[in-house]
């Protein structure tokens, strides 16, 4: 039977259509996954200085900072492609990029601009003693050259509490890298300080914590030293005491309100001291203790970019934390404070 016209108009319309049926099922399916826009997280570098870390609330227990070492703390330790994570290439100004804080040289020894963060944050609690004068205040002596008088007995009775009571004694130095690398610390450490370098702390200071095989850090207003002025130490002073262990930072150049300067000005302050301690010591300044605990954030960050590793208030607590290394407190001792209250000042939570 032969097929009519309109029958092979059909039979043509149903071939065409199973044909593009076939075609768009062996058609390769559109892929989901490139979606651009769902890219690869990228890893987000938690390595920042820490006087531009956000002040966080200390914590209501001692940090261990040995225990548990985020990934940034090894990145740094090995090279890898990304930017984001070689801080010992970006941090610091070195001549060698290998030398990263954590060898076995002690860092007091070590002439680097500070230890390279690892990004972890860490809190400790210990005590920086402040001390100012090491004498008896002398006869018609004003209520603040009494109150900043600690006796040499008094001093040798607290230096004697410390000895039997199990504390130990350790450097800024220590503390900084406790609080950025995580080094381990002693049990019960404490630190003790002197401000402002008078000729007292040779007399008398010094042969009391040479006996108790203690060391202090002396800040020093430098040109109050360049120029001799009597009641303070001199700079042949200060290299005996310094070859003897003691250690040093800056309390400015001729202790100025430090607030509210122009960056000139604190340039001028921050690399003055520095350019003495070079000159006389053969070292920079590392520290900073605030004439009468007076500065602002311009002061830090002057400081801070002429290489100091850290500041020291006068304000109390024993609180300290890798975020605010500019910011140390410390626990004053005064003409009145007895044995008791400096037991209850060493142990109290604040």
């Amino acid at each position: 039977m032969i097929p009519t016209k309109l029958q092979r108009q059909t039979l043509v319309l149903w071939l065409l259509g199973t044909l593009l049926m076939l075609t768009a099922c062996h058609r390769p399916p559109i892929s989901l996954s490139s979606n651009p826009i769902v890219a690869q997280p990228q890893e987000q570098s938690t390595i920042t200085h820490p006087t531009l870390d956000s002040p966080s609330a200390m914590p209501p227990a001692i940090a261990t900072p040995t225990k548990n070492p985020s990934p940034t703390a090894t990145a740094t330790s090995s090279p890898t492609p990304l930017p984001t994570v070689t801080p010992t290439a970006t941090s610091t100004v070195t001549a060698s990029p290998t030398a990263t804080p954590t060898a076995t040289a002690s860092p007091t020894a070590t002439p680097s601009p500070g230890p390279t963060p690892d990004g972890q944050k860490r809190a400790l609690q210990l005590p920086i003693l402040m001390y100012h004068y090491l004498s008896h205040p002398p006869a018609g002596a004003d209520k603040y050259r009494v109150d900043l008088s600690v006796t040499p007995e008094h001093f040798a009775q607290q230096l004697d509490y410390l000895a039997g009571a199990g504390y130990h004694v350790i450097t800024l130095d220590d503390l900084i890298y406790a609080l950025t690398r995580g080094r381990p610390l002693p049990s019960k450490p404490v630190i003790i300080t002197f401000d402002d370098g008078y000729e007292d702390f040779y007399r008398n200071a010094f042969p009391i914590l040479k006996a108790h095989h203690m060391t202090a850090t002396v800040f020093l207003i430098t040109d109050f030293l360049n120029n001799n002025r009597p009641g303070y130490m001199n700079w042949a002073q200060v290299k005996k005491l310094q070859q003897a262990g003691i250690k040093f930072g800056a309390h400015s150049r001729n202790h100025a309100d430090l607030r509210q300067r122009t960056t000139a000005y604190l340039v001028w302050q921050a690399l003055g001291c520095t350019e003495s301690f070079q000159a006389q010591l053969g070292e920079p300044a590392r520290y900073i203790a605030y004439p009468s605990g007076r500065y602002d954030q311009h002061v830090v960050d002057v400081f801070h970019s002429a290489g100091y590793w850290a500041g020291l208030t006068t304000r109390q607590g024993k609180w300290h934390s890798s975020g605010r290394l500019f910011d140390l407190r410390r626990v004053r001792m005064r003409f009145t404070t007895t044995l008791p209250q400096f037991i209850w000042l060493l142990e109290h939570d604040w």
